[in-house]
């Protein structure tokens, strides 16, 4: 016959050992939350992608940018209807 020499766990041991496993599964769960996240995934592999200057002028750049969507539509409305060009 074979004896267990192992002694068993305490109360204080046995909540430790809850405590770390909640620890472990709340970690778990927020790395698959941010795996599911696809929205924040989407913005920081734009972020990472975009190159460096425009990262650091991209109000003048949109700006830029946004004027001359303006200026095409109204040119383009300008042309169709006759006014211009």
């Amino acid at each position: 016959m074979t004896r267990d020499n192992a002694r068993s766990p305490g109360p204080d041991e046995l909540r430790l050992e809850a405590a770390r496993k909640r620890q472990e599964l709340g970690e778990t769960i927020d790395q698959l939350m941010a795996k599911t996240d696809v929205k924040r995934r989407a913005a920081h592999l734009v972020h990472d992608k975009t190159p460096e200057p425009v990262r650091e002028h991209s109000r003048p750049l949109l700006a830029a940018v946004a004027a001359v969507v303006v200026a095409g539509v109204v040119l383009y409305s300008l042309r169709r209807s006759g006014k211009w060009g």
